[in-house]
C-alpha cells in the first residue's frame, strides 16, 4: 500500500504544478504582478511540488547526482548554448507558425511559465526572473526530481518524451505548445546526456534570455519595420546554430560523451506514465484550462 501510494506522487506532482501556477499567476496578476511577487509565484509552483517527486524516490540518490554540479566534458558547454539558441528559434517559428493558422497576430510568445505576469518587471527583474530563477526551478522539478523518479520505472526514452508533452501542458496553451515541446525533449536530453540538470537550466536560460530580447527588440523597433524582415534573420540564426548544434554533437558522440538511448517498451513505457491518476488528473485540468479558454 505504502508503495502504491509513494507511485502516485510524482502525477500528484504535476497536477499540483500545475494548480498552482494557474492560481499564483492569476493572483500575482491581479496584485499588479512585480519581479518580487512573480519570483514567489514561480518558485512556489516549482519547488513545492518538487518536494512531492523526491518524497517518492526509492532510492533519492539519483536526484542529488542531476542536481550536483558536475564538470562538463570539453566541448558540451558549447553545443549547450549552441542548442538552447535553435531551440529558441526552432520553437519560434514553431509557435509564430500557430498563430498565423488561427489568425492571430502580435500574440505574446514568451517562453515563461503558464500565466506569469511580466507587468511592473524592469530589464534587470526580467532578466533575474524569467531568465534565470524560471529556468532554474522548471528544470529541477521537471528534469531534475521528477524525471528522476520517473526513470525509476520506464525507459529513458518515454521520460524524454513525456517531460516534453508536461512542460507544454504547463504553459497552458494550445496556442504556445509545440514550442515548448520541442523545448522540454531537448532539456531531458541534455540532462541525461550530461547526467546533471545545470546543463539544461544553461540552455533553458539561453532560450528564455532570447524571447525577452526578442519582445525587447521588437517592440522597441517596430515602427522601422523590423517585422518585414524578422523571420529572414532568424532563419539564417536556426540553419547557423543547427549546424554548430549538430556538428559539436556528433564530435560528443564519437568521443563517448553522450550515452546512446537504451531500447525500452516504447509507447507501453509512454503508457505506464499517463495512466498515473495523478498525471490523468493533470491532462484533465489541461484540457478544461483550454476549452474554458475558448468558450
Amino acid at each position: 500500500m505504502k508503495n502504491n501510494k509513494i507511485a502516485l506522487l510524482p502525477g500528484l506532482s504535476l497536477f499540483l504544478c500545475f494548480c498552482l501556477l494557474t492560481g499564483m499567476g492569476r493572483l500575482a496578476g491581479r496584485l499588479g504582478g512585480g519581479a518580487p511577487l512573480t519570483a514567489l509565484s514561480e518558485a512556489a509552483a516549482f519547488l513545492l511540488p518538487m518536494v512531492l517527486a523526491v518524497v517518492s524516490l526509492r532510492d533519492q540518490k539519483a536526484v542529488r547526482q542531476r542536481l550536483r554540479p558536475r564538470r562538463l566534458p570539453k566541448g558540451a558547454l558549447g553545443v549547450t548554448v549552441k542548442l538552447g539558441v535553435t531551440v529558441a528559434v526552432l520553437s519560434l517559428f514553431l509557435n509564430l507558425l500557430i498563430y498565423q493558422i488561427a489568425g492571430l497576430a502580435g500574440a505574446d510568445l514568451t517562453a515563461t511559465a503558464l500565466d506569469t505576469p511580466q507587468t511592473g518587471m524592469t530589464l534587470p527583474g526580467k532578466l533575474l526572473v524569467i531568465v534565470a530563477l524560471s529556468a532554474t526551478v522548471e528544470e529541477m522539478y521537471l528534469r531534475g526530481a521528477l524525471m528522476a523518479a520517473q526513470e525509476q520505472s520506464v525507459g529513458t526514452g518515454a521520460c524524454l518524451v513525456f517531460s516534453g508533452f508536461a512542460f507544454a501542458m504547463l504553459h497552458g496553451s494550445l496556442m504556445n505548445f509545440f514550442g515548448p515541446l520541442l523545448a522540454g525533449i531537448a532539456y531531458a536530453y541534455l540532462t541525461y546526456a550530461f547526467g546533471s540538470v545545470w546543463p539544461a537550466v544553461l540552455a533553458h536560460a539561453v532560450n528564455n534570455l532570447y524571447y525577452v530580447f526578442v519582445l525587447w527588440i521588437t517592440d522597441t523597433y517596430a515602427a522601422f519595420g523590423i517585422w518585414n524582415h524578422f523571420a529572414a534573420i532568424n532563419a539564417i540564426v536556426l540553419l547557423l546554430f543547427l549546424y554548430l548544434t549538430l556538428r559539436g554533437a556528433e564530435g560528443l558522440l564519437a568521443k563517448g560523451y553522450i550515452p546512446h538511448l537504451e531500447k525500452g517498451a516504447g509507447l507501453y513505457d509512454l503508457f505506464l506514465l499517463v495512466r498515473n491518476p495523478g498525471v490523468i488528473a493533470f491532462i484533465v485540468a489541461f484540457l478544461v484550462k483550454v476549452v474554458l479558454h475558448w468558450i
